[in-house]
């Protein structure tokens, strides 16, 4: 830093700053969330980046990536010449296609509600307010840092991947900005996915001409089902769910066709080999005489896992949440972000450091006011302890 403080100083400052540009945070908020930006409507995605992009401190070095679906994604990074800067990580779109009912921002007296609020425009907010407060304190251009500002994350970043995982080879760290749980807490590892679509391929014949064995492709593919739904382990964390099935034309024909799609979740690299070798033990060949199988993994994201250096930054989160006197935990989470990109790539990362809030993905999605404005001071404070406390086992 340029001018050492102690820390509770330092958290006064910051406090200070922050709530400086309440009015501003809240307005900024308010106008991204208006704007529909649903994973498939890149003219609102971009919409929205430009507002991130006008924010966003002047000192920074700035790269467009425009993918084939015409959607900016944005890196930002500053000019120090430390190698092991931290990787910050938000992303743009929602969930909420251009004509859902939910489409605008509301003032709720302790809560603001609206499409992405939580999922993620108050995590965007609490990003580039960070950063601001940061260059207004003249901190910034001390704290190495790259930013990632994605636009396609809410269909798995097929795009915006490969960028996250160039720009986190040697990070110090990782920070993303989902919500943050109703209790505060942070998220510390999340499960990896992988989806698959299956296609059972039978034999058509009129079902009340003969009698006998059928090679019916919905009856290969229920027992398949059955079989796949039985891999289900609570214990071990790992999860399959059948969720959307399809096939047959009539009553009177013996079905062809069927296809289902379905997806498994789990904590680490090593369930994920034990499952993924039982779904295609199971699904990879048909037992009925006349059917055959194709199964294709058709989407994955890897376990957010735990690595090296996480105990280090949960610590440094921590004592930051202390000198402003927040409460906050960690917790483990089952739905994948794009913290699972930079685990993988061996980075240490935490998730959640977005607002207070829940209902994300649903009419209700919501955020507590005061969290945005709390998140934003952590994330400065924490990145302040960054600069002059560097994690130690990384």
């Amino acid at each position: 830093m340029a001018e050492k403080r102690s820390s509770n100083s330092q958290a006064s400052l910051v406090t200070a700053a922050v709530e400086g540009l309440r009015e501003e945070i809240f307005s900024f908020l308010k106008s991204a969330v208006d704007v529909n930006s649903h994973s498939r409507n890149p003219a609102g995605i971009n919409r929205v980046g430009q507002m991130v992009v006008d924010l966003m401190p002047h000192c920074l070095e700035h790269r467009v990536v425009v993918d084939g679906k015409g959607v900016n994604h944005h890196i930002f990074s500053n000019r120090s010449d430390n190698d092991s800067p931290v990787a910050l990580v938000g992303h743009l779109d929602t969930v909420f296609p251009p004509d859902s009912p939910f489409q605008n921002f509301s003032d709720l007296g302790d809560r603001f509600q609206g499409p992405g609020t939580a999922d993620m425009k108050g995590g965007i907010a609490v990003l580039v307010f960070a950063l601001r407060v940061l260059d207004d304190l003249g901190w910034l251009s001390d704290i190495p840092l790259r930013c990632m500002i994605n636009g396609d994350e809410e269909i798995g970043s097929p795009h915006s991947e490969a960028l996250i995982r160039e720009m986190s080879k040697g990070a110090a760290c990782g920070l993303v900005f989902e919500c943050g749980g109703l209790k505060g807490e942070m998220v510390s590892a999340r499960r990896g996915i992988r989806r698959y679509k299956l296609t059972v391929t039978g034999q058509a014949r009129h079902a009340g001409v003969k009698g006998g064995p059928k090679a019916s492709a919905l009856v290969e593919l229920s027992r398949i089902i059955l079989a796949l739904e039985d891999l289900n382990n609570a214990e071990a964390g790992v999860s399959v769910n059948v969720g959307r099935l399809f096939g047959g034309t009539a009553t009177n024909i013996v079905p062809d066709y069927a296809e289902a799609y379905f997806e498994t979740r789990f904590w680490d690299t090593e369930e994920e080999k034990q499952v993924v070798a039982r779904i295609e033990e199971v699904a990879g060949e048909a037992s009925t005489p006349g059917c055959s199988t194709e199964l294709r993994c058709h989407h994955q994201r890897p376990a957010g896992r735990w690595v090296d250096g996480q105990d280090d930054l949960q610590a440094l989160v921590s004592e930051s949440a202390d000198s402003l006197g927040q409460v906050i935990s960690f917790e483990k989470r089952g739905g994948a972000s794009d913290m699972n990109f930079l685990t993988d790539e061996g980075v240490p990362a935490l998730d959640g450091l977005g607002p207070v809030g829940d209902r994300d993905h649903t009419r209700d999605e919501f955020i507590f006011k005061e969290s945005l404005i709390d998140r934003t001071a952590l994330t400065v404070l924490t990145l302040a302890n960054f600069c002059t406390r560097p994690l130690p086992s990384i």
